[in-house]
Order: structure tokens, then C-alpha cells, then sequence
């Protein structure tokens, strides 16, 4: 449960971050040591980037332990945690997302649109880790002779419908 934990704090110290670098250059960039402050904003958010990234597979692996000792309510406890806690992630991460990398498209006039598959792809990422740890849980419901649709496998990769698959799915299994 440490891991996933980690891994939800390290989702929202990301999203604090997002926010705080793009505010923060364009005020860093007017000083004298703007340069300075605004290369280690950027090293900071890129390495909580890459520790994030870091402890969701973490997560994820701990839960394919979790599922190969048959730990179905541990299991049940983190997919729940994550997929029902990151709700406003995800909601937050997009709105600003689109904000933010409009605005930066705009004013490069479509030359820093190469860059957008950077944020796009660390959040697939996320919901593909979170995605591991229902997937683990619901192959450990099926092993004890639960029957569960191969959809509700597929949905946990897929934003959006992973939440309502985990809704439906949580309902169900009690």
C-alpha cells in the first residue's frame, strides 16, 4: 500500500508542479539569475517526472506480487484507492494540460506542437500502471472462480472507462 501511496502523492506533486513551473518562468525570466531559477524548476519537475514515473511501476509491481500470492483484498484496497483517488488527477491534469500547452502552441505558432506527446504520454502512463493493478485484482477474482468480462480488463487501460468499469466492477465484486 506504501508504494501506491507514493504513487498517488508523486501524481499530485506533478500536477503542483505543472502549475508552479509555467507560472514561475516567465517571473524567473525577468531577473538577473532568471536563468539559474528557471533551469532548476525544469530539472525538478523533470525529475519528479521520472520518480513518479518510478513509483508507478513500483506500484505495479508490487501488485503482480500481491496477485501471485492470491491477496485479492489488498489488491481490491489499491485499485480502488488509485482509480477512485486519482479521479481529480486526471480532471485537473487535462483542464490545465489543455490550457497550458494551448497557450504555448499558440505562441510558438505550432513549432512547440512536437512536444506535446511529452505530457500526453506520462499520463497514459499513469493510467496504464493504475491500469496493472486492476488488471492484477481482477485476475485474482477470476482465479478464485468469479467470473469477470475480459471488457472490465481491457476498460482499466482506458481513461475515462476505467473509472466507470471500476465503479460498476466495485458494486459488483463486494
Amino acid at each position: 500500500m506504501k508504494s501506491a501511496k507514493c504513487f498517488l502523492a508523486g501524481m499530485y506533486l506533478h500536477l503542483a508542479l505543472s502549475v508552479a513551473v509555467p507560472i514561475g518562468v516567465p517571473l524567473l525570466a525577468g531577473r538577473e539569475d532568471g536563468w539559474s531559477g528557471l533551469c532548476t524548476g525544469l530539472l525538478l519537475y523533470l525529475a519528479v517526472m521520472l520518480l513518479v514515473q518510478l513509483a508507478g511501476w513500483a506500484c505495479a509491481v508490487s501488485a503482480w506480487r500481491a496477485a501471485r500470492r492470491g491477496e485479492a483484498g489488498l489488491l481490491r484496497t489499491w485499485w480502488l484507492f488509485l482509480k477512485l483517488c486519482s479521479i481529480p488527477f486526471y480532471i485537473l491534469n487535462f483542464l490545465w494540460s489543455v490550457f497550458v500547452w494551448g497557450l504555448f502552441i499558440m505562441a510558438s505558432r505550432g513549432i512547440l506542437f512536437a512536444l506535446l506527446p511529452i505530457p500526453v504520454g506520462f499520463t497514459c502512463l499513469t493510467v496504464v500502471q493504475t491500469g496493472l493493478v486492476g488488471l492484477f485484482y481482477l485476475r485474482t477474482v477470476r482465479r478464485q472462480g468469479v467470473p469477470v468480462s475480459g471488457v472490465h480488463a481491457l476498460c482499466q487501460f482506458l481513461p475515462v472507462l476505467d473509472i466507470l468499469s471500476t465503479l460498476r466492477l466495485a458494486r459488483r465484486l463486494r
